[in-house]
């Protein structure tokens, strides 16, 4: 007889052993899918982009693209970011994220003189910092007062390098359903923390969505078309700091928006401002990604049927450890011996002995 001990042991080492052989197979799995996928996108969504460039098209008048750029005390750069967007054509709205008195001076006074000529720009004033999340949110509703299609996401303080706007408007007229989405290339001067931190969410990113198609999670350097992220705003209500450009492109990927990766040099100048707070940004960060985690796996079904190899592989993996477990507990039972002296051909040791005695006896037929 098994005692509930006995049996709560052989449940518990069971299932860790087919957790542990499930983990290892979607491990491989996904190193192998993810090499393919990677190919396919690139010859996919990447090709355009460069013929594009090449060829210099313009980008086509159907895509009304507006700059959005949160402000949060970046009174130095703000004004050099909106006079090189104003220089591309782009109309500007400025989100001060309740900055302090130098930099909304500047912003008043940005708005004030660029009002007389070119394309306009407009100021909305959030009262309170809320964060970098709740501010690009707030220019994404704001651009819909200019009838815009796509939106421009811009960081103020003046790391992102501003000359590849033209490659990113040229690749959205191409793919105007896409994500131009650009990832980093940092200089020499890129803190290491940062570097490697960057890195670890593109793994994690990877996780999150089963698929290699976002390139840069964490640059706050994009152009989305606004009716593929108006459905995708109602859900952010927690992305509302550092934490945002991650989720917003993990809820792009699982709605199956399409990605076009293009590069953006990142530059970390002496003495810049950065407002990543170390603790309280990356607990929220972790806190985001573990949300995400439970969402993909609420989601799973539908994200591995993008995937055919990876679907079939997991199903077969799923069968093999509800066989696993079936084994598990209801194991082949030996037969007893008096089982096996019932079973045909074979003979019971009372069997055996009667017969031994009936060939003793020779007055027996």
């Amino acid at each position: 007889m098994f005692t509930k001990t006995h049996i709560k042991n052989v449940i518990v080492n069971a299932t860790r052993k087919a957790a542990k052989t499930l983990a290892c197979g979607i491990r491989d799995v996904i190193r192998k899918v993810s090499g393919k996928l990677a190919q396919k996108n690139t010859s996919v969504i990447h090709s355009p982009v460069k013929e594009a460039v090449k060829q210099g098209r313009k980008a086509s008048v159907k895509n009304k693209t507006v700059a959005v750029v949160p402000v949060y005390n970046h009174g130095e750069t703000v004004g050099d970011v909106v006079a090189t967007l104003r220089g591309y054509g782009l109309p500007v709205i400025l989100v001060d994220d309740g900055s302090d008195t130098f930099t909304a001076r500047i912003v008043d006074e940005i708005v004030s003189i660029k009002q007389s000529f070119g394309p306009p720009v407009k100021l909305v004033r959030l009262p309170n910092n809320r964060g970098k999340g709740a501010a690009v949110m707030t220019g994404l509703r704001s651009a819909y007062g200019y009838k815009a299609t796509h939106v421009l996401q811009v960081d103020a303080d003046g790391q992102h390098g501003l000359e590849v706007v033209p490659r990113f408007l040229d690749a959205s007229a191409q793919n105007p359903d896409a994500v131009i989405a650009g990832y980093p290339l940092y200089d020499a001067m890129v803190p290491r923390a940062r570097f490697y931190g960057s890195h670890l969410a593109l793994a994690l990113v990877w996780i999150n969505t089963l698929s290699r198609r976002i390139a840069g999670p964490m640059c706050g350097f994009r152009l989305y078309p606004l009716a593929k992220v108006k459905d995708i705003l109602p859900t952010m209500a927690y992305a509302l700091r550092m934490d945002f450009d991650t989720e917003i492109a993990v809820r792009l990927d699982w709605e199956n928006v399409p990605f076009v990766n293009l590069p953006v040099a990142v530059r970390y100048p002496l003495g810049g401002i950065s407002h990543f707070r170390i603790v309280r940004d990356n607990l929220r960060i972790l806190a985001m990604h573990v949300r995400l985690f439970f969402g993909m796996i609420r989601r799973l079904p539908n994200l591995l049927f993008r995937h055919p190899a990876l679907f079939s592989y997991c199903s077969a993996l799923f069968s093999r450890y509800l066989s696993l477990l079936f084994r598990r507990f209801h194991p082949t039972r030996s037969p007893t011996s008096q089982e096996k002296g019932n079973l045909p051909g074979t003979t019971s040791p009372e069997g055996r002995k009667i017969q031994g005695q009936d060939k003793d006896d020779p007055g027996k037929p």
